[in-house]
């Protein structure tokens, strides 16, 4: 009996998943546009904790490489699914753009 407790419980713990502390990367954008998309990818059972504050000054810093001045987010987070299982996602990618300023 001991063993069957244990083991829904830890069945139960892997399936509701944990916050997992995720960073943002640049992924993309345009030089040109003056646009910066940042992203972090998030496994199935994931729940991505992440700052926006880090988000912000890896923006800023590629905005910096181009010879802007600043960065502000534009727009909301897009989510992607980059592998699809059976029934549900199993990969998806967060993504949230911000716009360079002079």
């Amino acid at each position: 009996m001991k063993t069957l407790i244990a083991t829904l419980t830890l069945t139960a713990l892997a399936l509701t998943g944990c916050a997992t502390p995720k960073q943002w990367e640049a992924t993309g954008g345009s030089k040109n546009d003056g646009v910066v998309q940042v992203s972090y990818e998030l496994g199935q059972f994931e729940s991505g904790q992440t700052n926006a504050a880090q988000g912000l000054t890896v923006a800023m810093e590629r905005c910096k490489t181009w010879g802007y001045k600043n960065a502000e987010v534009t727009g909301s987070e897009k989510n992607i699914c980059r592998t699809m299982g059976q029934y549900n996602c199993l990969q998806t990618t967060i993504t949230q753009d911000y716009l360079c300023k002079r």
